[in-house]
């Protein structure tokens, strides 16, 4: 499970201060104590007022295309998320908290490996 500090949210916090969406983004994280694998289903639900009907990974393959641009992924890389939260949410239709923390998940898992592609074979 794949987890944020208390400090890296204070940080997203002063990127994110002129988005109440992604703001309660992060408090939801808080709320589940870090754990990105729990605030992500908590958000859809919350966005959405329905169940999260897609597993997080469904989620992650249909943000996949656009977090993988390169100029994107530089973002992340650098830690940057404020700049992709609302391009990445209209272009792939999910709520802008949900896309907060979908950023915040794949800068966690490092945008490199995250759009790397698999090696077909082996």
């Amino acid at each position: 499970m794949l987890t944020v500090t208390p400090e890296e949210i204070t940080q997203f916090r002063s990127q994110l201060a002129d988005s109440p969406e992604a703001l309660a983004a992060l408090d939801a994280i808080e709320e589940c104590e870090g754990y990105l694998d729990d605030a992500v289903p908590l958000l859809v639900m919350r966005e959405t007022a329905q169940e999260a009907d897609r597993s997080l990974n469904d989620l992650l393959e249909r943000c996949r295309q656009f977090l993988c641009q390169e100029e994107v992924r530089e973002f992340l890389e650098s830690g940057l998320i404020a700049p992709i939260i609302e391009p990445l949410a209209i272009s792939t239709g999910i709520p802008l908290g949900t896309a907060t923390a979908l950023s915040i998940l794949v800068f966690k898992l490092g945008a490199k490996k995250f759009c790397q592609v698999p090696e077909s074979g082996a």
